[in-house]
């Protein structure tokens, strides 16, 4: 089954490869919280015992019972505040997953879609105490609401998102079918710089026209080509064969980026762009 575009985010490596994830929704994002929290105070609960019995025998041997346990009180403190400040900060920096992500099938990754470090994790981290204020992650949740890649104010600092999934979906830049034809080479643009929008827009066309009719098919093209023909000044008698050379030659053949022209109001993003497609 496909997942809805509103939760998608479209990002393109530096290899023109396009990769899609699935954000993670609050509700999602907050059992697994809650798994977290379960066995992270759960570590600290059978450290804390260890060391209460420990010390107590060691009290009773020492006869300094109220010294001991005093000692093994600034223990557990320390224990709970590396717990609370370094639980989340080394799973998630070291492996982009705790392990209540891990139950939930989640992971924290950069913006770009590269997985995060050690400073962002920190960073995201340590404003989860803005995050919850004034209680139960009150600020968090009105600012997952706000953005579109469902965001906290540490994800927003940190330039992080959380997704489903451990590998993101791939696809693999369409190939030019039939090859070009010599007169086509002759006229075609020797540099076509295309930004990432679209790009994204003239691919989800050329992968669905097969399900189009010939005239809602041609009538789509022409829509598309308007903005590239009148900076190129390049087209052909057939606006789908002009799309698809013009795809090929940015993203096949080694390209630049454009100038992000379809977010102007003559650009390709109301028509076909995904609604949650971003910039990596």
């Amino acid at each position: 089954m496909d997942e809805p575009l509103d939760t998608d985010v479209t990002i393109e490596a530096p290899e023109h490869i396009v990769f899609r994830h699935r954000v993670a929704g609050p509700g999602r994002r907050a059992l697994a919280q809650v798994i977290d929290l379960c066995v992270c105070y759960g570590i600290v609960l059978v450290v804390s015992l260890t060391v209460i019995i420990a010390f107590a025998g060691l009290a009773g041997l020492k006869g300094a019972f109220g010294a001991v346990m005093d000692a093994s009180m600034g223990i557990i403190l320390v224990v709970m505040f590396a717990a609370q400040w370094l639980y989340s900060f080394l799973w998630e920096g070291l492996t982009g997953r705790s392990p209540g992500k891990v139950a939930l099938d989640l992971r924290v990754v950069m913006v770009s879609g590269r997985p995060i470090g050690l400073g962002a994790a920190a960073l995201r981290n340590v404003l989860r105490a803005a995050d919850v204020l004034p209680a139960g992650y009150l600020v968090g949740v009105a600012a997952m609401a706000l953005n579109r890649r469902f965001q906290r104010l540490g994800d927003l600092v940190a330039g992080t998102m959380v997704i489903v999934g451990g590998r993101p979906g791939r696809t693999a830049p369409l190939a030019l079918s039939p090859p070009a034809e010599p007169f086509e080479l002759a006229v075609l643009p020797p540099v076509v710089p295309l930004d990432v929008d679209e790009r994204v827009a003239i691919e989800l066309f050329l992968r669905r026209r097969a399900t189009l009719g010939p005239a809602r098919a041609d009538e789509l093209a022409s829509i598309l080509m308007a903005p590239l023909q009148a900076r190129f000044g390049f087209r052909l008698p057939d606006a789908t064969r002009t799309l698809a050379l013009l795809y090929d030659r940015a993203v096949n053949v080694g390209r630049s980026e454009g100038p992000p022209s379809s977010r102007g109001a003559a650009g390709l993003w109301p028509l076909a762009r995904p609604p949650y497609a971003r910039r990596g």
